[in-house]
């Protein structure tokens, strides 16, 4: 009975993984089709200025236009590129849930797997916490190449670098609180968002915040990415306000995703060259 179970819960979440899939595909076509008109438009407005004040100005040409095909397809191309940006991210986020939730019970019945939550808001919620990690990552990133450019440009005044620097005040002592090559201690202290923690050199004080982040997830400090993701899993079922009602868990659970967010690839690899176990 229970094969017969999996293999449908498996059939249907294929079926809803190709629709839903096809769906977003077909929208983004639209999409990516109407925001192409609507920049050919806007770009037909900005060198037609005269021609735009007579079509304002003369009734007969909105009743010409409005009698047209042009008109439908100026309003399509407005509305269409937001309202499918929307959508798009409405259907991804079906998508994820529907089929994690339909091949997770799937695993279930066919291979005995427990099922990672037990109803589908639990699912929901683990994919706002994949977006939110996404976005992190994206940040992280977008730091990663303002350091790099930062760097570049102080090795162009002289060879040095921000790691030179051990903190904040060694960084005011070396300039004297003055401006080097067009960048002042105002800049540094603005570009690390007025947070030494979030430095790329934080010595200790980035070791303590790693080694927390590891003992909050119960993982050993030299612990891989896998590790670090599966025993975040378990913690976060463990902890997850829809399947655990008892004081304090709902936060728990955001020490739990605050220190999986901390334990990303870049920082793992920091610790582990710091300590010499790369």
């Amino acid at each position: 009975m229970n094969k017969i179970k999996g293999h449908f819960f498996r059939g249907v979440g294929k079926v809803l993984d190709v629709l839903l899939t096809l769906l977003i595909v077909i929208v983004n076509i639209f999409v990516d089709l109407f925001s192409t008109l609507r920049q050919f438009f806007l770009v037909i407005l900005s060198m037609g200025g005269c021609l735009l004040i007579f079509i304002l100005l003369n009734p007969l040409s909105w009743v010409a236009i409005g009698r047209s095909w042009v008109f439908p397809i100026i309003i399509l191309a407005l509305i269409v590129p937001t309202l499918g940006s929307i959508s798009v991210s409405f259907l991804e986020y079906a998508h994820y849930t529907v089929t994690e939730y339909f091949y997770d019970r799937a695993k279930h019945y066919l291979y005995g797997e427990e099922n990672e939550f037990e109803n589908i808001s639990g699912y929901s919620h683990a994919y706002w916490q994949k977006k939110e990690r996404e976005r992190l990552k994206q940040e992280e990133e977008r730091r990663k190449k303002r350091e790099e450019e930062f760097n570049k440009r102080f090795r162009e005044f002289g060879g040095f670098t921000w790691t030179t620097f051990d903190n904040f005040e060694d960084f005011e002592d070396f300039f004297g609180n003055g401006n080097f090559g067009g960048y002042n201690a105002g800049d540094y202290q603005n570009y690390t968002g007025g947070n030494q923690g979030h430095a790329p050199n934080m010595g200790m004080g980035f070791k303590q915040q790693y080694e927390k982040a590891c003992d909050t997830l119960g993982v050993n400090y030299n612990a891989d990415k896998y590790e670090v993701k599966l025993a975040y899993r378990k913690m976060a079922k463990k902890y997850h306000p829809d399947l655990n009602k008892e004081p304090g868990a709902k936060e728990k659970f955001q020490e739990v995703n605050a220190a999986y967010e901390f334990l990303n690839d870049s920082n793992i690899e920091r610790y582990k060259s710091m300590n010499g176990t790369n």
